[in-house]
């Protein structure tokens, strides 16, 4: 899971469990009967049933009362465990996103962001036409926020990370799976970029990000180059 986990002495914590989309939708009578799991008495999201798997946590769900509150709503912890909660409970939640982008709003070099998309089983985002500038906007917005245009242009968080570099060899731009950068041409660079700049002693502008209104700059990995970040997801 991507939140912070605390360890065992703190595993009832709000910001320990996600949300996940499902629910118990019959037999809430709060009987003793009827507390007992039943496959068919709990829904996803979608309707369907969770059917023959299940996790749930030792002697889960019971099903407490709290008033005229049952526990109802099923949240997940860092070990996969389920867990039966009260929907006013507060928690992370986790959305069945079938998107191509995954955007952090942490501040990361480049590198940082690589290794991080890395950890979650993605790679560093690649934008490869004028239709994936427009998605990456969009998924922007929907992970970021609304851009606050009272920023300036060069503000961090104006600018998002991608796995585009000459790294390895000057002029030869390449995605971190190692295909190249076919839309390098026509990519909308903000002016006067890409300049390979050396503004930062030795560094020179190896590395890609995007902004958050669809423009492109070449900018250095360094601790004073910290930005949001674009993970791709798998098969997109």
């Amino acid at each position: 899971m991507a939140y912070p986990y605390k360890g065992e002495d703190n595993r009832w914590d709000d910001d320990q469990w996600v949300w996940a989309g499902m629910r118990k939708t019959q037999n809430n009578d709060g009987s003793k009967k009827n507390r007992e799991y039943n496959a068919l008495d709990w829904e996803w999201a979608d309707g369907s049933n969770p059917g023959e798997f299940s996790k749930w946590m030792k002697n889960q769900p019971d099903q407490r009362k709290d008033g005229d509150n049952l526990q109802n709503q099923m949240r997940i912890n860092h070990h996969g465990q389920w867990d039966d909660t009260f929907k006013y409970k507060t928690h992370p939640y986790a959305c069945d996103y079938q998107g191509k982008y995954i955007l952090s709003a942490t501040m990361r070099t480049w590198s940082g962001a690589k290794l991080a998309c890395e950890k979650a089983g993605l790679m560093l985002a690649k934008v490869r036409s004028d239709q994936e500038v427009n998605e990456m906007i969009k998924a922007g917005d929907s992970f970021l926020g609304p851009r606050d245009e009272s920023l300036k242009t060069w503000n961090a968080a104006n600018w998002i990370w991608l796995g585009g570099s000459d790294e390895e060899e000057e002029g030869v731009w390449k995605w971190v799976d190692g295909t190249p950068m076919e839309y390098f041409d026509r990519m909308n660079w903000r002016p006067p970029n890409p300049d390979n700049a050396a503004y930062l002693k030795d560094s020179t502008q190896n590395y890609l990000a995007i902004s958050r209104w669809g423009q492109f700059d070449d900018s250095y990995d360094s601790r004073q180059r910290t930005r949001p970040f674009a993970c791709q997801c798998p098969g997109t």
